[in-house]
């Protein structure tokens, strides 16, 4: 008996032998019965219970069983047949899933250790670069070429920049390297005190003029397990455009607009694609477009601002309000009237997007109006309060409707819509235009337009009208944009009227219009010298630019008019302002040193020798231009 005591931990989880009743075939033993001191040999050797076997009846219900054979006591009292599986099925993960998960670990160790190594050696200890794979032999890693990852003002410094990644690589690499796991990162995150940071001054500078996510819903999303939270691209692209206005951030945008750039187009390849067909991606795809446009990154801005509206189409944000539309639907109906609103504001926003790429090429629009059933988008207190409110059609709003609650968010795309209606007006010639007849096509549309800009014009509600205490961008950016599709509208009239040696008060009247036009946006200027011109609209540098192109024509014809030279010296200094965090501006700069050059009142480059510092590299990156 003693031997058979003294064999027992040996034999810890195996079975029998088959000498043995058939009972004890699947039996194991615990030993837990410590020995304490003080207690005889006899006493310290305890034998264990054996183990009990649940029948399957008992096991898939999850109930007790009192491992009676034949019949255990619940199958008897509740009269089912009784069955004991004597073979243990093994439990655990698949097969070769243990060693998938080890190799990925392996994966993330090594990119660690080669990254450890790397820094160790090219910056000291201590230091730390931004990102895992932005070594150029890692896969999917960012250039760290100079010329790749330079700003308009200079190449961001990787030492300084990399200070915001030292607490996520501090961290403890069992965190860390699940976190990679979970979100499909490269490289870590920002620092938590960073990210807040970024947030905070996006909706703070950043918000305002676009106003299409809904914060309190995204900082409670962001607060989710890792797979309900936000896509990682909007997080980079919202961090991006906080940092661009941020001078303490500033060196880290174009680090983030890579990656969320990166992480976009990741998703767009899963699957079938289908990855990308959400609302936070179409917010991503907005916010690059506005991003690559302030950057004068032009080719990419305008294949971007076609991929946010033809996803915006392909989710059927452009029909939320139609009635009896039978169309493919690629999204849920909206859960409540908020979020509701909130695809509204991003169909809206791709849409203005759309029209400012076109009116500075003249290339066609992507979104046709007459496809549009959606409702202008309400007030920002409605939206963030969860308050419903009714809004009116964009056709009602063109023809005379009532918008006294139009919101100056409506405001904006009203404009815009008149900034895409003069396109095809300029740019799609027509077989009965006849411009050279007052009662043709041309003159027609050329009238109806400007009926519509002065209606608005009179019609506007008193909070989306200026006054001094105006801090809204919207506001501000929406009588910019009165005056600025007026001076298009006519500059166009001037030249057909001159074109065809029409009579001389057309196009004089024209000119009389552009040039009010122009001292009222001048005029703004003046108003809002004492705002953060950073959180206006980046589109705002062009009305500026098209209002210093009207004194240019003006002072051609009278050079010593010290009012118009006055004007032109201050859209100037307003676009120099403009420039600091808006390089879109200094695109505007260029076009406009090409017109001053070689006139009589050519001396007003020098006294804002400031403005065209740069205009050599500018001109070299891109074609000039010419807008309206």
């Amino acid at each position: 008996m003693a031997d058979s005591v003294n064999s027992l931990p040996q034999h810890f989880g195996t079975q029998a032998s088959p000498s043995q009743p058939p009972r004890n075939t699947a039996t194991t033993y615990e030993d837990t019965a410590p020995t304490t001191a003080g207690q005889s040999d006899a006493d310290s050797h305890y034998i264990p219970r054996p183990k009990r076997i649940a029948c399957v009846l008992c096991r898939r219900r999850k109930l007790r069983c009192d491992g009676k054979r034949p019949s255990c006591g619940t199958c008897s009292r509740l009269g089912h047949e009784c069955i004991f599986d004597e073979v243990r099925k093994k439990s655990g993960p698949k097969r070769g899933y243990v060693k998938q998960l080890e190799k990925r670990l392996a994966q993330v160790e090594t990119l660690l250790k080669s990254q450890e190594t790397r820094i160790r050696s090219a910056h000291g200890p201590g230091s730390i670069v931004p990102a895992i794979n932005d070594s150029p032999d890692t896969p999917g890693g960012f250039p760290q070429d100079n010329a790749s990852m330079s700003s308009p003002e200079g190449a961001a410094d990787p030492a300084r920049s990399g200070q915001v990644f030292q607490q996520a690589r501090a961290s403890s690499r069992t965190g860390f390297e699940g976190e990679l796991i979970s979100l499909g990162l490269q490289e870590p995150l920002p620092m938590r005190e960073v990210i807040d940071e970024l947030t905070t001054i996006y909706f703070e500078k950043i918000h305002p003029g676009m106003p299409m996510i809904h914060r309190p819903r995204y900082l409670a999303a962001t607060n989710l397990p890792l797979s309900s939270r936000p896509p990682i691209c909007l997080q980079y692209m919202m961090w991006c455009h906080a940092a661009s206005v941020s001078d303490k951030h500033s060196n880290l945008q174009l680090i983030f607009y890579q990656r969320a750039r990166k992480y976009a187009e990741l998703d767009e390849m899963k699957g079938f694609g289908e990855s990308m067909v959400t609302l936070a991606h179409c917010q991503t795809w907005v916010l690059i477009t506005t991003y690559e446009f302030k950057m004068m990154f032009f080719p990419r801005a305008w294949l971007s601002a076609g991929k946010s509206a033809r996803l915006a189409i392909m989710m059927g944000l452009n029909r939320l309000d139609g009635q009896g539309i039978d169309v493919k639907q690629t999204l849920l109906p909206p859960k409540d009237w908020t979020e509701k609103e909130e695809r509204r504001r991003v169909f809206w926003m791709a849409f203005c997007i759309d029209r400012y790429a076109s009116v500075g090429t003249g290339w066609p629009v992507t979104i046709d109006e007459r496809d549009i059933s959606a409702y202008l988008p309400a007030s920002e207190e409605s939206f963030i309060s969860n308050k419903p409110q009714q809004s009116i059609r964009l056709p009602d709003a063109l023809t005379g409707g009532d918008i006294s609650l139009l919101s100056p968010f409506g405001g904006v795309v009203i404009l815009a819509c008149m900034f895409g209606r003069n396109i095809p007006h300029l740019h799609r010639p027509d077989p009965g235009d006849n411009d050279h007849d007052l009662t043709g096509g041309y003159w027609q549309r050329h009238r109806a337009l400007d009926n519509i800009l002065l209606h608005f014009a009179l019609s506007m509600p008193s909070h989306l009208r200026l006054t001094v205490a105006t801090t809204d961008p919207n506001v501000i950016f929406c009588n910019m944009g009165i005056h600025s599709a007026t001076i298009c509208l006519h500059q166009a009239a001037i030249f057909k009227a001159e074109k065809n040696r029409m009579p001389e008060q057309i196009a004089t009247e024209c000119k009389r219009r552009c040039i009010l036009a122009a001292d009222q946006i001048s005029n703004i200027m003046k108003m809002i010298s004492h705002l953060d011109l950073s959180i206006m609209n980046p589109f705002m540098a062009f009305c500026v630019y098209v209002a210093a192109r009207v004194f240019i024509q003006y002072l051609k014809f009278r050079p010593d008019d010290s009012a118009a030279r006055s004007s032109l010296q201050f859209a100037l200094t307003a676009l120099q302002a403009l420039k600091d965090k808006n390089p879109l501006a200094e695109s505007f700069i260029a076009q406009l040193d090409l017109d001053i050059g070689g006139t009589a009142f050519g001396d007003v480059r020098d006294s804002n020798k400031a403005c065209f510092t740069r205009l050599a590299s500018v001109r070299s990156s891109f074609p000039i231009q010419r807008s309206c």
